[in-house]
């Protein structure tokens, strides 16, 4: 079995803390037998990563956001298969008929309430709705405080998972063209900026991969890597498509819309 020196160090992650709890419940769920829950959503480069460890690993490692390619997710330590997660799906209904909200300032209202950013999901927007997963623990909370979403009056309702529609992404296919799939190389092709002025974007901090801040030009975006870039969007490297007749590569992302 892996110990937690190498089980903290083979994943990336910004909070070397809480890398260190996910290996804790690891052990106490080999311990005890049972099935153990994280407290927190993790994103893809902590789960994924886990289950890339399996071999190493005592016990099963399970994840779920609710949402089929859910980004954030809770992690489940288990000796066996793990049907029910502690979670639960909302919808915030925006009640005005006036404006139309964003994915930004639902989220702001959310955090307004002292919830942290890691205790929910990923958002999808759809319409007049937007659709949250969050702890089982916290429902009651949000659907109490939650009455507005700026100046606009919202209903929050609980999604029944198993007998209603969960909604996906929305995705727009983006194919770029780019002499590799080193960072600033992307940048330049998704944004259609200088290569000059993506290594701007990079130094300023505005560059995110799998949601850690990315500082080195020269990494490499692997395939189901996210790439976030401030003012631009988010977006996924589906792989690539080909080469041009100069040799140069094609690259087919998808960006969340």
């Amino acid at each position: 079995m892996i110990d937690k020196k190498n089980f903290v160090n083979n994943v990336e992650f910004d909070d070397k803390n809480r890398i260190c709890n996910l290996y804790d419940k690891m052990l106490l769920s080999n311990k005890i037998g049972n099935t153990v829950f994280t407290d927190e959503f993790y994103p893809p480069n902590v789960w994924r990563r886990l289950e890339e460890l399996r071999e190493c690993i005592p016990v099963n490692i399970f994840s779920n956001g609710i949402f089929e390619e859910a980004e954030r997710r809770i992690i489940a330590f288990s000796p066996q298969e793990v049907w029910h997660y502690p979670l639960e799906l909302i919808k915030i209904i925006n009640k005005s008929p006036f404006k139309s909200l964003t994915h930004r300032e639902y989220l702001g209202s959310i955090m307004s309430l002292g919830i942290r950013r890691d205790k929910f999901g990923d958002l999808i927007v759809k319409d007049d709705i937007c659709y949250l997963p969050l702890q089982d623990e916290l429902k009651e909370y949000v659907i109490a405080n939650l009455k507005n979403i700026g100046n606009c009056p919202c209903d929050v309702k609980i999604v029944d998972i198993y007998n209603e529609d969960i909604p996906q992404y929305n995705f727009q296919d983006l194919n770029i063209i780019s002499t590799s799939n080193r960072i600033d190389c992307v940048l330049s092709g998704i944004t259609n900026l200088s290569r000059s002025k993506a290594l701007e974007l990079i130094s300023s901090g505005k560059v995110l991969m799998d949601y850690l801040p990315i500082k080195d030009k020269d990494k490499i975006v692997k395939e189901k890597s996210i790439i976030t870039i401030r003012g631009f969007g988010k977006y996924k490297f589906v792989d690539k498509s080909g080469l041009t007749g100069s040799g140069r590569q094609r690259l087919l992302f998808k960006k969340f819309i």
